[in-house]
């Protein structure tokens, strides 16, 4: 049994009999791993109330050779983001990007996902703007450090740059945009028509391929989105964190 120190960002909870809880850890030195912290419910828990989803902290605990569940020690709070749960869009995209790295977490560690997910965080619980927009980048990010960034400035098949002021196609199982000529040369029944205003968006938060400003076509944004992680992500189910954003928007 070894004493292991790590940062952690707590990505879900789960209660544990009367009085304990489960905790989902992404760590940048031991990936993502689970750990139990006894007695946590209890109203006089030496935990107090540390213990919540999006939370950061310095998780100390003793892990056992060939288990996937280890005894939290201790938790050393470094940001709490209570209030992402005083408005419940930045909630819900909080939701995503933590159920996402919970989903599709390498067994390996992976600092940069562990780095960029606390920076997708933090963004939703300060950004001044277009919070629509911040969740969409921060997601698209993610998905690029998992290895999955789409291709939305040349064409996907035969790599020619995208014309700009033009509506494109988009390939979900292709994972990203066709010209005219590639798509008239394929029959996947996967294609979506974007507009020239979608296309140079998409780009944007996909691709950081311009400044900020507030999305004008954030409902074919949310659908690309959601269906690229379906098809490649997440078993072609949409997330159900997803579900939950998607109706702060109806």
């Amino acid at each position: 049994m070894a004493l292991v120190s790590t940062a952690a960002t707590i990505l879900k909870t789960y209660e544990y009999s009367e009085t304990s809880k489960i905790l989902r850890l992404l760590t940048p030195d031991v990936g993502l791993c689970s750990v139990i912290a006894k007695g946590a419910r209890r109203p006089k828990s030496r935990f107090g109330g540390l213990l919540e989803p999006f939370t950061d902290g310095v998780a100390t605990f003793y892990a056992k050779d060939g288990r996937d569940l280890h005894t939290l020690s201790e938790f050393e709070l470094r940001r709490e983001r209570q209030a992402l749960g005083r408005e419940l869009v930045r909630y819900a995209g909080a939701g995503l990007v933590t159920e996402l790295a919970l989903r599709c977490a390498p067994a390996a560690p992976d600092p940069q996902l562990f780095r960029q997910l606390r920076h997708g965080l933090d963004r939703l619980v300060d950004e001044p703007g277009d919070v629509e927009r911040a969740i969409l980048e921060e997601t698209w990010e993610l998905i690029r450090c998992l290895g999955f960034a789409p291709s939305v400035e040349e064409c996907t098949a035969c790599s020619a740059d995208m014309p700009s002021g033009e509506a494109v196609a988009f390939d979900v199982a292709g994972g990203g945009v066709y010209c005219e000529r590639c798509r008239a040369k394929l029959s996947r029944h996967t294609f979506r028509s974007l507009s020239a205003v979608a296309y140079r968006e998409l780009a944007a938060v996909a691709g950081g391929g311009l400044a900020n400003g507030r999305l004008c076509t954030g409902g074919v944004q949310r659908a690309v989105l959601r269906d690229f992680i379906a098809y490649h992500l997440s078993g072609h189910r949409p997330l159900n964190s997803f579900r939950f954003l998607e109706d702060r928007f109806v």
